[in-house]
């Protein structure tokens, strides 16, 4: 079986959730590789919505399994809330459903602190992921394994000095507490530590459906980003195999777009619309953060950044989202180049609803031109477009799914 990739091919909430929870319908496992409790992946089936943060959203398909790799941060606390909520919803879900590498960084009560003191400047979430990376490049970080070996106080000693060495006004939490804290959580979570480097190996040797769940998108790549307005992981193909910790061979490499672009945070967003438009698309789109409820910033698709996006992880393919939030609007503008006036547009006529459309040859005609000359631009075929935000609103383009 394929081993399939699924990215965000804009500044992350594109949709990547559902495309992954559809896919895992067939697959063994569902795999997050980089980031943290900083994404929010929304699902909803059967009119109940569950938003996951760092456990991968093939969660609620019973016979997909998953792992988070060590690429990634966890904060033992909010993911401990959400494998509770999980079972609060009626999803059976324990060490048989989930695996964590003993090698993801933990996210402390000091990480969360100095994010809260600096991450306002960029716009970050302010659940700690920034810090507690950068403590991982500063070989000062700790491992879920390190509090399982008991060897994680002077670590922390050495994160409380620093952020009261650059924050003094900071009013922090004792070495004591934080540890206590932490050994009492990761004796719950020791159950779901695995050698998911060996597991996955495995899989993959047995041909296993293996699916690698990215979080937010190209643009927000800690190198290839709009940088210093980015993450603090790398959020395309190239961050699977260091994140997972074995080689990974992607056969097919999905980016997921919205049919426009939204952007949460400051940085750069060339086709943000400041007017009526923009205000439109953010309230039938509903959008507004799910990890942080912020309103996101909405504007027309750039071609050029996803253009980047399709170069960066090699896409084999596009899953367009939100093509319904589009409808009713007179006409559309699809950003094309860029210049030192700003980018220039394409103009498209207006389409009705599409909310029940499940077949492409259904759309209206100037909602069919939009898709292909979305995937004529990008020079990537468009895979599956969704209509709506229950799982079953959407249509498959071609025999691939």
């Amino acid at each position: 079986m394929p081993n399939v990739l699924v990215v965000g091919a804009q500044w992350g909430d594109e949709g990547k959730g559902r495309v992954v929870d559809h896919l895992a319908a067939r697959a063994s496992y569902a795999v997050r590789f980089g980031g943290g409790a900083n994404a929010g992946h929304t699902l909803v089936v059967n009119g109940q919505k569950t938003v996951l943060h760092l456990i991968p959203a093939g969660a609620l398909n019973p016979n997909c399994r998953g792992l988070i790799g060590n690429g990634c941060v966890a904060d033992p606390e909010a993911l401990l809330v959400e494998i509770d909520q999980l079972r609060a919803a009626g999803v059976a879900y324990g060490p048989d459903r989930l695996g964590i590498s003993g090698r993801v960084h933990v996210v402390t009560a000091f990480h969360r602190a100095f994010d809260r003191a600096e991450g306002a400047a960029i716009g970050t979430t302010g659940r700690g992921i920034g810090p507690c990376y950068t403590d991982k490049a500063a070989r000062r970080g700790l491992r879920l394994m390190d509090v399982l070996d008991g060897v994680h106080r002077p670590v922390l000693e050495a994160q409380r000095a620093v952020v009261t060495a650059l924050h003094p006004e900071v009013e922090l939490p004792s070495v004591d507490a934080v540890a206590a804290d932490l050994e009492a959580r990761l004796h719950s979570l020791a159950p779901y530590v695995v050698d998911v480097p060996s597991e996955l190996e495995a899989a993959m040797r047995a041909d296993a459906q293996v699916l690698f769940e990215g979080a937010q998108g190209a643009g927000l790549d800690v190198d290839h980003g709009t940088y210093p307005f980015v993450t603090s992981s790398h959020t395309t193909a190239g961050g699977v195999t260091n994140g997972v910790g074995v080689y990974v061979e992607l056969h097919r490499r999905i980016g997921v777009a919205k049919a426009y672009s939204t952007r949460v945070g400051h940085g750069p967003f060339p086709t943000e619309l400041h007017d009526e438009i923009g205000d439109l698309l953010r309230k039938n789109g509903q959008e507004y953060g799910s990890t942080t409820g912020r309103p996101r910033r909405c504007g027309w698709l750039d071609l050029p950044a996803l253009r980047e996006a399709v170069r960066l992880s090699g896409l084999t393919e596009l899953v367009v989202t939100k093509l319904d939030v589009l409808a009713g609007l007179p006409e559309l503008q699809v950003a094309t180049s860029h210049s030192k006036a700003g980018p220039n547009y394409r103009t498209y006529p207006g389409f009705g609803d599409v909310s029940s459309v499940r077949d492409f040859s259904a759309l209206p005609a100037a909602a069919q031109t939009y898709l292909h000359d979305l995937a004529a631009g990008a020079a990537t075929p468009i895979s599956i477009v969704t209509v709506g935000a229950e799982r079953e609103a959407l249509m498959t383009l071609g025999p691939r799914q």
